[in-house]
């Protein structure tokens, strides 16, 4: 019961790291009671419990939020809310279940190897979870630290899955320390995040070189009209919120924007069937340069696409933006059979589309990878736009779908880290917030709090360095994956050469 309770305890704590709350200084301590007891648990089969009981923990208070979300937009009852939150956790539990059964299953009770071997299948369950069943890259451990810059540097080495196994690393380090009281494990975790801290503050504090000086800049707008999903979802309400969302792309123009972002789903209606709208966004755009907006694209009967678009003074610039990743329960639902009685909440025609590989925008000198609404929370993408020429990041969405529980900040961190993976600013409109913008090191230098309308005027630096993360990709999560798969078949082996003793005796 210990490596059960200390289960539960660990993934309440670990929640409280993320948003909204985020107490970040739990993030390495939270998980060090359910290390400890993994440590010594004999128990294959209390290891994959225990596994699944901090997932169901962790994940219903973290994205308590997915009730609110089903009960007011999804038409289903409280219990239906609550039962679609649990299911969803239950899903996502099988990674840590996993972790656990192959940590215990590997070597002896009592053995460090235990510990040393959690953190890599740590960072593999967490890559894994970003594309098994479309993904789910929410809330991936070294997102947490999203506003702690100093901490964050080394995703540009190895990408938010090396940032968790750092935390990890220190985590396992504590555990030790706790179920063998010695000084040697307390003091490389102390080497370990001072290390850590020293080189992200020479990161952070890096003087641009003369080259990056000359990088061209664009004078960007972002606006934030925060009009609530229930109002937008109002017919009657269309033209005010049409005034709203228009006035404040002419005002950010008469102040000089050279590229102007609305946020996804801003607009009541779409380019090709508004002569008016196409008129006023052409208008703005002779005033700055360009505006960017998220539209409908009809290719065929019943075959539609989350778009986003750029226009200038005379038309449509170039080719639109195919959104690549669907919002679960949103634009789709994922696993129809285990959720068949929760139909989709988007308001729109018909189910979107995906496209197959992400494209890039153009707005000269800008060419800017975009990501609309949560899939900006894929590390691949952006890594894909950037290896193709993007030299800005950009990501346009609608929060307001998910009240006031933590949503809207955790979505925000997930686009901080791709800044810092491949040394892009990103810029980011929502339609509620949180809005902003962030340097190629991570420093929110922007921000208009969420729940008000407002305008972001920044000067946004254009790069074409590529990162190591850029250059190197996915190599370290191909080795963390390869060493997780082989670690697991270790533990198969063992487990199944000692049932078939037990048989033989």
């Amino acid at each position: 019961m210990r490596t059960l309770a200390a289960a539960v305890a660990s993934g309440l704590l670990f929640a409280l790291a993320f948003p909204p709350l985020e107490w970040v200084v739990l993030l390495p301590l939270a998980l060090v009671p359910w290390l400890a007891a993994l440590l010594s648990e004999r128990s294959r089969g209390r290891a994959l419990l225990s596994g699944v009981l901090f997932g169901l923990a962790y994940w219903c208070a973290s994205i308590p939020w997915i009730v609110y979300v089903v009960t007011n937009f999804g038409g289903q009852k409280g219990i239906m809310g609550v039962i679609c939150l649990v299911l969803l956790a239950l899903i996502l539990a099988q990674w840590p279940a996993v972790v656990a059964w192959t940590t215990v299953a590997i070597a002896p009770a009592g053995s460090a190897w235990r510990l040393a071997a959690f953190p890599v299948l740590w960072w593999a369950s967490e890559h894994a979870r970003s594309y098994v069943y479309g993904g789910f890259p929410w809330n991936l451990t070294g997102t947490a630290l999203y506003r702690h810059p100093l901490w964050i540097q080394t995703a540009a080495f190895w990408g938010v899955y090396g940032v968790g196994f750092l935390a990890m690393t220190t985590a396992c380090l504590l555990a030790l320390a706790v179920s063998r009281p010695r000084a040697g494990p307390v003091l490389a975790a102390a080497i370990l995040v001072g290390a850590v801290g020293f080189l992200g503050a020479l990161q952070v504090s890096a003087r641009p070189t003369q080259a990056d000086g000359e990088r061209p800049t664009v004078r960007a707008a972002l606006l934030q009209p925060n009009l609530s999903q229930e109002s937008r979802l109002d017919d009657a309400r269309d033209g005010e919120t049409y005034a709203v969302v228009i006035g404040q792309a002419r005002e950010a123009a008469a102040k000089g924007a050279e590229l102007i972002l609305l946020p996804e789903s801003s607009l009541p209606t779409y380019w090709d069937w508004s002569e008016t709208l196409r008129r006023d966004l052409m208008d703005v755009a002779s005033r700055s340069r360009f505006v960017i907006f998220n539209d409908l694209e009809s290719v065929a009967k019943d075959t539609y696409y989350n778009v986003a678009r750029v226009t200038g003074p005379q038309g449509l610039v170039g080719a639109p933006y195919r959104k690549v990743h669907l919002v679960p329960f949103g634009e789709f639902v994922p696993l129809p059979r285990v959720f068949f009685f929760v139909r989709r909440i988007a308001a729109a025609i018909g189910e979107f589309s995906a496209a197959s590989e992400p494209g890039l925008l153009t707005a000269d000198p800008a060419v800017i990878g975009m990501s609309v609404c949560y899939e900006v929370c894929y590390p691949l993408q952006p890594w894909k736009q950037t290896r193709s020429g993007a030299n800005l990041l950009a990501t346009i969405s609608n929060d307001s779908w998910y009240g006031r529980a933590g949503a809207q900040a955790q979505h925000l961190a997930g686009a901080v880290l791709r800044a810092v993976e491949n040394r892009r600013w990103l810029l980011r409109a929502a339609v509620t917030g949180i809005s902003a913008a962030v340097d190629e090191r991570g420093r929110i230098v922007a921000e208009q709090p969420a729940d008000t309308a407002g305008i972001l005027y920044v000067e946004a630096r254009l790069s074409s360095e590529r990162s190591a993360w850029t250059r190197w990709s996915f190599a370290f999560s191909a080795l963390a994956d390869t060493l997780a798969a082989g670690m697991l078949l270790f533990g198969l082996r063992r487990w199944l050469g000692e049932w078939r003793g037990r048989r033989n005796r």
